[in-house]
């Protein structure tokens, strides 16, 4: 199913949501303080910034959860903002946000048992993840560019098809309590969008998400391999374990990778330098757009 958006103001109208952010338990603040401590303690001198002071510079805090309005305050300073949403929103209305420098926050925050990896984004990966790497001229520089790439293709109907199988998968393991009947359906469901997918004529959009993934969420750069990719940046479990998985110097050969959600990944990408991601950039530019 296709979410139709037309321009930046449905998107925002559509799947911005309210933080509310008093209605954060006291749990749910120590669940970020845990979460934060951990990750700080596997992250020092593993990223592509200075990790505490980035962390802080953006509008957070391990103490507790970071309010929409702090983080606001932070990113200004940037010229760029952001948004609070509910879990999941379709990759190309990221991709727009992201292109009008708009960061999406998820609001909810994992499960106490999913301190170390949860499937679905929420405000540790979307925060403590995202965040930090917004302090970077660089960094922003890409993400914005990407975005835009990413906001011109146009996602088929295979490609929203796998999108909500995993989506829907992800939120089952997330659950903890759900059946196995559940579990096997969800599962099934992948296994059948990712096959039709195999088959099909790769669509621009699918170019751009797979792009994305191993760069924006998986992402190292530099000779010491330095993090930069969100999925790593909020979890603590991948990211004590990265250096022991396989490394492939970045190409085009990971628009032609797939990827899973709900699991930790096999490979990392590894950027030369910034200059080399934004040539790869402008490979997957002509790749998608001429």
């Amino acid at each position: 199913m296709l979410i139709e958006v037309h321009d930046l103001q449905e998107a925002i109208e559509k799947f911005s949501v309210e933080q509310k952010y008093s209605e954060y338990t006291s749990e749910e603040h120590e669940t970020w303080r845990l979460a934060t401590t951990a990750l700080e303690n596997v992250l020092v001198g593993n990223t592509a910034v200075d990790y505490c002071e980035s962390f802080t510079h953006t509008g957070m805090s391990k103490q507790m959860i970071p309010s929409l309005e702090r983080v606001q305050s932070a990113l200004g300073q940037f010229d760029w903002s952001a948004i609070v949403v509910d879990g999941f929103i379709p990759p190309d209305v990221f991709m727009l946000l992201q292109a009008h420098s708009i960061l999406p926050i998820s609001k909810p925050i994992r499960a106490r048992s999913q301190l170390g990896y949860t499937p679905i984004p929420d405000i540790i990966h979307e925060a403590a993840g995202h965040l930090p790497m917004l302090d970077d001229a660089n960094y922003r520089v890409f993400l914005q560019r990407l975005g835009e790439i990413g906001a011109a293709t146009q996602l088929d109907e295979l490609d929203m098809q796998l999108y909500h199988a995993q989506k829907h998968l992800a939120e089952l393991i997330a659950e903890e309590t759900t059946s196995q009947i559940l579990m096997d359906e969800a599962e099934s469901a992948v296994a059948e969008a990712k096959e039709l997918v195999r088959d099909s004529t790769v669509s621009p959009a699918r170019l751009v998400a797979r792009f994305h993934w191993w760069t924006v969420e998986y992402g190292l750069i530099g000779p010491e391999h330095k993090i930069f990719g969100a999925g790593l940046l909020s979890s603590v479990a991948e990211a004590s374990k990265y250096r022991q998985a396989k490394h492939e110097r970045l190409s085009r050969a990971c628009c032609e990778r797939g990827f899973e959600i709900d699991h930790i990944q096999p490979i990392y990408y590894v950027a030369d330098s910034w200059d080399h991601l934004m040539q790869e950039l402008d490979v997957l530019e002509s790749m998608v757009l001429h």
